[in-house]
């Protein structure tokens, strides 16, 4: 036995302290992982979800057709306001007219 090495107190305590010190570390990392997966998740959820709402911003050829139809419906309507408005004046000039010739 004079030949063998014991370990001192003070070298037990330290493994001792390295043991839970690792052990701590190791809890540490997996929360670190944990959070670092749902972020990962939220992330990737995020951007799908922005990816699939652009979708809505690309023109829709129907929604183009319906904006052309209303310029031309527009473009009808003033004219018609318009035309209305000539009618209406030279209505009223026929019977100042009609009123100065009686």
């Amino acid at each position: 036995d004079t030949g063998r090495e014991t370990s001192s107190p003070g070298t037990e305590l330290s493994e001792n302290q390295a043991k839970k010190e690792k052990e701590r570390l190791i809890k540490e990392l997996q929360l670190i992982t944990e959070e670092r997966n749902d972020l990962r998740d939220r992330l990737r959820f995020l951007t799908e979800r922005s990816m699939k709402n652009r979708s809505h911003f690309r023109p829709n050829p129907y929604y183009e057709d319906l904006e052309r139809m209303e310029e031309a419906v527009m473009s009808i309507l003033h004219n018609l306001e318009m035309e209305n408005t000539e009618v209406h004046e030279n209505n009223h000039k026929l019977k100042k007219e009609i009123t100065f010739s009686r």
